[in-house]
């Protein structure tokens, strides 16, 4: 059976192989915890102290818009690294708030052992900037999803890639994430 760090080790290999002392050094530096339901990993306006490894679960990321006040929501899903969408290398106060859905396992990295992985180990440039490609190419989908498909399209896309959701998160926060009013959820939902 495969444990926690070998599976956040497997997730950045996918960007470029570790050495083994680039493995070695993560292993003596994450912290592995269990976390409840509603967790917040960070909160708008703390300066982020970690990047994180979400094992299993999903984390949502929202922030307030300042002009419409509207709770606008994106996900982190299972398996996938959670970095601060801003604030964490400008150490300055985040947008930002990232809670969980759902008790889960992370991986921490802090942002003291972060910074120094370039320096120590080359090949790390390649697995963060594999990485940031890949955040620019789901948000860019996301987003394409959000400004050009139809509502139905949207709800479609949901039940087929993350239908757990239902079960753990608010309506409100789901239509924040598919761009659409609670009450087209329902009439998706309900018919």
């Amino acid at each position: 059976m495969i444990n926690l760090f070998e599976k956040f080790t497997q997730h950045l290999s996918q960007y470029h192989p570790l050495s083994e002392g680039l493995t070695e050094y993560l292993e003596e530096s994450v912290t592995e915890k269990v976390l409840p339901k509603n967790y917040k990993l960070l909160e708008t306006g703390k300066i982020p102290k970690h990047i994180w490894y979400l094992p299993s679960g999903s984390a949502r990321v929202h922030r307030v818009d300042e002009h419409t006040a509207e709770d606008l929501t994106l996900w982190y899903w299972q398996s996938e690294l959670i970095l601060p969408l801003d604030g964490l290398f400008s150490q300055t106060p985040a947008r930002t708030t990232i809670s969980l859905d759902q008790q889960s396992t992370v991986i921490a990295l802090s942002y003291i052992h972060l910074k120094h992985l370039n320096h120590l180990f080359p090949e790390y440039y390649y697995i963060s900037q594999g990485y940031l490609e890949r955040i620019n190419q789901k948000l860019s989908e996301h987003l394409d999803l959000i400004q050009h498909a139809e509502s139905a399209a949207r709800y479609a896309f949901l039940m087929k890639y993350h239908s757990s959701l239902l079960l753990h998160a608010s309506l409100k926060d789901i239509a924040s994430f598919l761009g659409m009013s609670i009450s087209t959820i329902k009439h998706l939902r309900y018919g």
